[in-house]
């Protein structure tokens, strides 16, 4: 832990936020700062943390430094890292900053930190950096212990469950899929930062809005728990907007998995109306598929003056043998069989009133012929055909360029 002069320094100052323009908050602000100050101070050891009980109480044990992304830093820049972790872990206002460290460095660990630390939930994203960078502030959700635990005992909780659930699958696939139904199924995707929405809290525990930063994070802790390698790698999506997703280690090799795409939120399929409905277009997929199309500057954030840091450079992934449809047996590299199975699975949803009929097949001219005009036509004569309650078949294509995911819904009358 830091000497008690220098610490009482950067407490002045994170409490003064005098003389320093990117420094302002309200005096209720400064308050908690202080008491995080005064609790961080009770520290049993210089290698203890104030929330070290916390955080082992769900059995939560990751060496930071064996991280992907740790590993690609320079001894300073990882001398910072380990100083926010630190000071999170603790609870305190603020940390010295190394010196040597650029700006756009300081802007990158900390980043790095607060994507790649999901067990930290309680940080904010907020950077606070002196102008002369002698200093960072560290900003919190919350600095109530009391309130922190309570909070770690219901994702504690949650976790558990499926840990139990996932440690009956031997596959690697299996397990993930375990983590990847449940966050789909237990959260709903919203654009918009508010409260605990980016991290692990509303993930497993909150029940309520998750950010794609929020999704990733929640499948990174299971993958932790569970002995999985797996990153957050923020990016933005098609339209330029900041997003997230991970990057994890599945048998044979590295695989993207986006769980926030797996979330059914569009409003011109039907499928959104059923709540059991699960996307997997981006279940365990290589970056050919995604990148370019619909996923784009991996590991990139943007900044409030809308310049772009790199954080690092992740893995390539190659692999396609555990895809979602590779690895179900519902990947098509024929037209006949892709036409077969689309009208039997058209012929069993009419059957017992399902809406969702979906495939992948293995190049763009399939994908073109199968999802145009005619063959649309031709499915949805053939849905009526097997019942007067059908009212017509609709298609998506706004996402499945490069996962090639034929997906058709059917609308019902009644």
């Amino acid at each position: 832990m830091k000497s008690k002069n220098v610490l009482s320094a950067l407490l002045a100052a994170a409490v003064a936020f005098t003389g320093m323009a990117p420094l302002t908050a309200s005096a209720a602000t400064a308050a908690s700062y202080s008491k995080a100050y005064v609790r961080a101070s009770e520290a049993k050891a210089d290698d203890e943390c104030w929330l070290d009980d916390v955080i082992a109480s769900s059995g939560y044990d990751v060496d930071y430094t064996t991280r992907y992304a740790y590993k690609k830093l320079s001894s300073s820049e990882k001398q910072l890292y380990k100083l926010i972790v630190r000071a999170v872990r603790n609870l305190d206002p603020a940390i010295e900053i190394p010196d040597g460290l650029k700006e756009a460095q300081v802007f990158k660990v900390y980043n790095l930190v607060f994507h790649e630390e999901p067990q930290l939930f309680w940080m904010d994203d907020a950077y606070n950096p002196s102008t002369n960078l002698d200093y960072l502030l560290i900003r919190y959700k919350t600095t109530d212990y009391q309130e922190i635990t309570e909070m770690q005992e219901k994702i504690n909780k949650t976790a558990k469950s499926l840990l139990t659930k996932a440690k009956k699958k031997k596959a690697t696939v299996n397990k993930l899929k375990i983590f990847y139904d449940y966050i789909v199924l237990h959260n709903k995707s919203v654009m918009t930062q508010d409260g605990f929405n980016s991290s692990i809290y509303n993930g497993l525990a909150g029940g309520e809005s998750l950010r794609c930063s929020g999704y990733a994070k929640t499948m990174q802790y299971l993958c932790d728990l569970a002995g999985i390698k797996c990153m957050v790698v923020p990016g933005e999506n098609d339209k330029g907007e900041s997003h997230a997703w991970n990057k994890v280690y599945c048998g044979d090799g590295w695989y993207n998995l986006d769980p926030t795409w797996g979330d059914p939120i569009r409003s011109d399929l039907n499928s959104t109306k059923n709540s059991t409905y699960i996307q997997y277009e981006y279940f365990l997929v290589p970056d050919s598929w995604i990148e370019k199309y619909t996923h784009f500057n991996t590991c990139v954030v943007k900044r409030k003056n809308g310049s772009k840091v790199k954080l690092f450079a992740p893995p390539a992934c190659t692999k396609t043998k555990y895809n979602y449809f590779i690895y179900t047996g519902k990947n098509y590299t024929t037209l006949s069989k892709a036409k077969s199975e689309i009208r039997a699975q058209i012929k069993e949803a009419v059957k017992g009133k399902k809406t969702v009929v979906e495939i992948r097949v293995s190049t763009k001219s399939l994908f073109d012929k199968l999802t145009g005009a005619t063959y649309g036509k031709s499915f949805e004569t053939y849905a009526k055909g097997l019942s007067s309650n059908v009212s017509k078949l609709t298609k998506y294509t706004k996402y499945q360029k490069g996962v090639y995911v034929v997906h058709y819904d059917i609308v019902y009358k009644n």
